[in-house]
């Protein structure tokens, strides 16, 4: 079992209801355990073209028995149940799951790279720094050092709560 963290993300309809369904579905996937979950942050959208509404992030930590194919094949499935319409990458959404980190793997696929590109993202660091502040991003560095060069401004605690299964 792989040490796996997944960034959860909503902009759209029920945001918090979105994350909270997100975690029960990879609670019920298989060959997967929810171990944790940080807290939820309300941010801007970042690189983003137009006006779309603040999200809802947080990051999920799970045991993972899937390779990363499969558990991208499985989060797509999560996103579409949940209402994700696939219109662009920087498209608002009911829900997106990005494969942040899956155990110390590097990996570069057409359809996946790990550790994910957004990885260094704000939020994504806050989000990672509550679940494991000693954690160590391959080919990046620690997340506390990259979080103390992060600019958290746009990053807000959002008093909502997503327990872990």
């Amino acid at each position: 079992m792989r040490r796996v963290f997944l960034g959860l993300g909503s902009n759209l309809g029920d945001r918090a209801g979105h994350l909270r369904a997100a975690v029960r579905a990879l609670c019920r996937g298989p060959h997967l355990g929810v171990a944790a979950v940080s807290p939820v942050y309300e941010t801007e959208p970042v690189e983003v073209e137009g006006e779309q509404p603040a999200y809802l992030n947080c990051v999920a930590e799970l045991r993972c028995g899937l390779g990363p194919l499969e558990l991208l094949r499985y989060c797509q499935g999560v996103e579409a149940a949940l209402g994700r319409e696939r219109k662009g990458e920087k498209a608002p959404r009911t829900l997106d799951i990005d494969i942040l980190l899956f155990g110390e793997e590097l990996l570069e696929h057409p359809e996946l790279t790990i550790p994910h590109p957004g990885v260094e993202r704000a939020f994504n660091l806050r989000c990672l720094a509550d679940l494991d502040p000693g954690l160590y991003i391959p080919g990046r560095g620690g997340v506390s050092g990259l979080l103390a060069e992060a600019d958290l401004e746009g990053v807000r605690a959002s008093g909502e709560v997503v327990e872990p299964c």
